[in-house]
């Protein structure tokens, strides 16, 4: 397995919540900001860790960076509603796939922590941004040579 496969295996079940699609959910593109979504969602590697459970057996701790863009409005009010409903949609999703559907190797998949909202700017549009951060832990087995 890796971390590709991992990543993937998210940004599908992203995908099937409400109002996200392959339109607004991209691994890295953040070109997504400028095509007139109403709301985006860009993934990216985080952190990992690695330890040995016993020979041959690898455990990783992959952290995959969910970055929840919403657009501003009129008011600053409409902006914080709109994020609160989509990050409480986004963490639900993931708390109802915790190994990400069945994803071969996936012991454990959640979002364990996110930062606080932030204005970004792209262009002439303004957007609330939220990093969130998901761990995902997978066991494979490694081939050694001893």
């Amino acid at each position: 397995m890796s971390y590709t496969s991992v990543e993937d295996a998210l940004r599908t079940l992203l995908q099937a919540v409400t109002g996200y699609s392959t339109a607004n959910v991209t691994e890295g593109d953040y070109r997504i900001l400028g095509t007139g979504q109403t709301k985006a969602m860009v993934l990216q590697p985080g952190a990992f860790r690695r330890t040995n459970s016993a020979p041959g057996i690898q455990i990783t701790d992959w952290t995959a960076n969910i970055e929840l863009f919403i657009p501003f409005k009129d008011e600053i009010s409409t902006v914080a509603s709109d994020i609160r409903t989509e990050r409480a949609a986004i963490i639900a999703q993931l708390d109802a796939y915790p190994t990400l559907n069945r994803t071969s190797g996936v012991l454990m998949g959640a979002i364990e922590s996110g930062d606080e909202p932030e204005v970004w700017a792209v262009g002439s549009r303004r957007w609330w941004r939220q990093l969130m951060r998901v761990t995902i832990k997978e066991q494979s087995l490694v081939a050694t040579s001893e």
